[in-house]
């Protein structure tokens, strides 16, 4: 009886020692199973940082380009400013002709006329002092209801020379 008891208490040892190595074995696989999921998460992560990467070399493009457009915008307002000056300028001249020529009528009504034209063009003129500190948003409103002023009061004149 003490040989069985014996040997129960031996094969009891040697399937707890031998137990035990099997879950130390399957510690050492579970945590090589756990640094392998971990490198998986690191490539998929670099993965996903090289497609940031070139969504942000993608984007910076984007934004190059339209830096290149305000660019070209403001160019082309500038040139506009520039047009618009020049024209201004022109019909000016041209209406300070017929203003003169109306003046020279010599009665009282046309002196009158001229000098209620020659203040309206001096009107509409400083509203060309405007024309640096208007933008590509409002630009075309301001292009519009100066071509306004200057047609109406090229209109006006004419009809009081005929």
């Amino acid at each position: 009886m003490k040989t069985t008891i014996f040997g129960s208490a031996i094969l009891t040892a040697a399937l707890l020692i031998g137990g035990g190595c099997k879950k130390k074995e399957g510690d050492v696989e579970a945590a090589q199973k756990n640094v392998e999921n971990a490198a998986e998460k690191v490539n998929d992560q670099q993965k996903d940082v090289g497609k940031e990467q070139k969504d942000v070399v993608q984007e910076q493009k984007d934004v190059n380009k339209e830096v290149g457009d305000v660019n070209a915008a403001k160019v082309d307002l500038a040139a506009a400013r520039t047009e618009l000056e020049t024209a201004i300028k022109a019909r000016t001249e041209k209406l300070e002709l017929k203003i003169q020529q109306l003046e020279a009528k010599g009665d009282a009504k046309s002196k009158e006329a001229a000098a209620s034209f020659r203040a309206r063009k001096d009107a509409a003129a400083a509203k060309m002092a405007d024309i640096g500190t208007r933008t590509d948003a409002n630009w075309n409103e301001f292009k519009t209801d100066l071509g306004k002023s200057w047609d109406q009061l090229d209109s006006d004149v004419d009809a009081t020379l005929k």
